[in-house]
């Protein structure tokens, strides 16, 4: 028998996919995006990779991938003052993916050794 769990009106789950290189987080985090969106829940996929793979994954292109802008340092480790508000921090650095999973990217590496 199997049970179907349907989030209430409103609800928001957080998942976090962490672990050591190598072992599937990017696979699992698509998948799992990929399926939310295509019950009709809206997805919001955050990645803290600096390898683009997550945008690929979910259909961007790697010229798509590279165009994604990176969040401000500031509105990653911050703890925030309010400047910006979710909604905005959406429209500016939020980008809609072919898989209806809006992706931000949290991490970019600009130099060697900064990452």
């Amino acid at each position: 028998m199997r049970t179907r769990v349907r989030p209430r009106k409103g609800a928001v789950m957080k998942i976090g996919i962490v672990g050591k290189g190598g072992v599937g987080k990017t696979t699992t985090s698509a998948l799992l995006c990929q399926v939310y969106a295509r019950r009709g829940q809206r997805v919001l996929a955050v990645d803290t990779d600096s390898n683009p793979n997550l945008a690929l994954s979910l259909g961007l292109s790697p010229e798509a991938a590279d165009r994604i802008p990176v969040l401000p340092r500031s509105l990653v480790v911050g703890t925030g003052n309010g400047a910006i508000s979710p909604s905005d921090l959406l429209r500016d650095y939020g980008v809609p993916t072919p898989s209806e999973v809006t992706l931000l990217n949290a991490m970019a590496i600009t130099q060697a050794g900064a990452g």
